[in-house]
């Protein structure tokens, strides 16, 4: 049985590859989130979030263009926006970028490919975490 979400969020998934961001849809689904947008870069996320302000975003690294982390970047020093919870998902663990996206403001790192249940525990965490620091 899914585990649906109180006051369900509006959540973001940007990755540049259509096939993972339907991935993540279906276990988002899976887990009782139905209001899921989608990007395909980091500027299309940008855009996006000045209509619709995210409440979890969940983001590749590894982008054409503006990179996840140039996203988180972007996002931490913009005042309405600097507070919403971030999950990188990446297919590069290395230590470097992984302390860079952490040191950056990134609530979580997710390595690809991604486990049902692990992705499920971490965005249950992240949202449990931001609940209580602002509650």
């Amino acid at each position: 049985m899914a585990q649906t979400f109180r006051d369900e969020p509006q959540v973001m998934i940007v990755d540049d590859v259509t096939a993972t961001r339907v991935i993540l849809k279906d276990m988002l689904t899976e887990m009782g989130f139905k209001d899921i947008v989608e990007a395909k870069s980091g500027e299309d996320a940008l855009g996006k979030l000045k209509q619709h302000r995210a409440q979890l975003i969940i983001c590749d690294n590894m982008m054409d263009g503006m990179s996840g982390l140039d996203l988180l970047y972007q996002l931490r020093n913009y005042a309405y926006l600097v507070d919403i919870p971030f999950i990188v998902v990446s297919s590069n663990g290395e230590v470097p970028v992984v302390d860079t996206a952490l040191d950056l403001g990134a609530d979580d790192y997710i390595m690809k490919p991604i486990s049902f249940k692990l992705f499920k525990r971490k965005v249950a965490d992240v949202l449990r975490r931001r609940a209580a620091s602002v509650g």
